[in-house]
This record gives C-alpha cells, structure tokens and sequence, in this order.
C-alpha cells in the first residue's frame, strides 16, 4: 500500500515537473500569432450577409478579406457590397473593422463594436449610403458579435492556462497577437 502510495506521488511529481517545463516553454515567447490564413477560413463561411428593408431595398456583402494592420487594436474586413434598389443594382466595395472580445472562460476571441469605415458604392444617393452602412454594420455584427473568430485549443494543460492569461490582443507584424500577462508588450 505504501509502496503504491509512493509511486503514485513519484508519478503525479513527475507530471507536474512535465507539465510545467511545457506550460513554461509556451508562455516563454509571451504570444501567440495567428495568421490571416486562420481568421478568414474561420470568417469567410459566414457570407454573403443579406439585410432587407421592406422589399425594396436590400444590401447583400459577400467575399470578405481578413485585413491586418500593424500596430492597429481593431480587426479589418473588406467585402463586396451589391445594394438592390426595387430593379436597379449598384455594386461596390466596402471596408469595415471590428475590436477583438476575448472570453477567457471560452478562450474564445469575438469581434465587437464592427463599424463600416469606407463604401464605395457610385450613383448612390445619401440616404441610401446610410442604408448601406447601417444595414451593412447591423448584418455583419449578426454575422461576427456572437461567433468566434479564433478558439485557443483549451484541451491541452498549455491551451488552459494560456486562455486564463491572456493580457492584450492587436496585430503585430501581418498577425493577431495574442499577448499573455507577464509578457513584455
């Protein structure tokens, strides 16, 4: 019994030991990067977004492009934007961006706070331009408020402890950086 006892504890020393040369090694480089790759494969299956008023006007985004910039603390996206006025169609481009939400419970990142920045839509009169960036901000934060963006693998004893340390999130060379408390910024 005690010799079970004493290998049980030997065992459970070791795993520990284990455990915390990897959770170290891990948090040692104070991020984690993630590619543009990784956040469009995880946002481009959510368009095209449609949004309608009545059924005369609808704005319709589609072929969206994940757009990291430097130092930026906010998420960028452009996509297509085609707004159907009764039979007339106008067609464009317009550029939005969203704050990365991290939950730790989850290790889950959200965008928040998505605003239309750029449209560039010709012949459209004003009040349709506001429309479109109203219709358009309202349909993407359906789209991006309430589905994550990236999932930290939280099945592994690094992924949980990294998801409880998460200090700040902005884009640092081309990438999402997810920095971790204790790093240097």
């Amino acid at each position: 019994m005690i010799r079970r006892l004493s290998l049980a504890a030997a065992a459970l020393c070791a795993a520990i030991v284990l455990l915390s040369c990897g959770i170290a090694g891990y948090m040692a480089t104070g991020h984690l990067d993630i590619e543009q790759a990784q956040l469009q494969a995880r946002i481009a299956p959510r368009f095209p977004l449609r949004q309608c008023k009545a059924v005369i006007v609808c704005l319709e985004l589609s072929h969206p492009l994940v757009v990291l910039r430097d130092g930026e603390d906010r998420l960028g996206l452009t996509a297509d934007v085609k707004v159907l006025l009764g039979t007339r169609e106008r067609a464009g481009r317009l550029e939005l961006s969203g704050r990365p939400r991290y939950v730790p419970q989850e290790g889950q990142l959200f965008l928040d706070d998505l605003e239309i920045s750029t449209l560039e839509l010709e012949g459209l009169a004003p009040e349709y331009a506001e429309f479109v960036k109203a219709r358009g901000a309202l349909a993407a934060r359906q789209a991006l408020e309430s589905h994550p963006v990236y999932t930290l693998d939280t099945t592994t004893a690094k992924g949980a402890l990294a998801r409880q340390a998460v200090r700040d999130v902005k884009v640092v060379g081309g990438k999402l950086r997810i920095s971790f408390a204790g790093s240097t910024p």
